[in-house]
């Protein structure tokens, strides 16, 4: 007589043989994989993609304007950083000019920041570095009187030279 269906496969029960573990572990271990690189991508994120490209567009105009005013004012800068102090040059910007430096590293938006920038003697300005900048930062200064005008660059070798710009 043949033995029953039922007697030829295991008695065990399911959690005591390894094959229902090892598909498990497979999927936890893809779970996990997953969970792990959806939070280096949120925590990672690329500052270089743009969410509101109208509102973009339209200021690319406007600090194009800004940099055409700055060209008919007969506007130059240059930057220079000495230690842990940041110093502009000015040609044909009034003494008594606020002006709003910005530096932008090149690829996270979260290291920007603003600095305000005190006047000193013969058109120079200068400020304190909060942090340490280093090549490829993008720099741009702005001024509100009398009117808005804009000047920028990338900082490079020159920036760094200790002697005058």
């Amino acid at each position: 007589m043949s033995k029953p269906i039922s007697s030829a496969l295991s008695s065990q029960p399911w959690y005591k043989e390894f094959w229902p573990w090892f598909i498990i572990a497979l999927l936890g271990t893809v779970v996990t994989a997953s969970l792990i690189t959806v939070s280096i991508a949120f925590r990672h994120a690329d500052d270089l993609v743009v969410d509101d490209y109208y509102k973009v567009g339209l200021a690319i105009n406007q600090r194009l304007e800004h940099r055409e005013a700055a060209q008919r004012l007969g506007i130059d800068i240059t930057l220079r950083l000495a230690g842990e102090q940041v110093v502009l040059s000015t040609r044909n910007v009034a003494p008594s000019s606020q002006l709003t430096l910005l530096l932008a590293h090149p690829m996270e938006a979260d290291k920007d920041f603003t600095l305000t920038l005190l006047p000193g003697p013969d058109g120079v300005f200068f400020a304190a570095l909060p942090t340490q900048v280093s090549h490829a930062w993008h720099w741009s200064v702005s001024g509100a009187e009398p009117e808005d005008w804009l000047v920028s660059g990338v900082i490079d070798e020159k920036a760094f030279r200790n002697g005058d710009p």
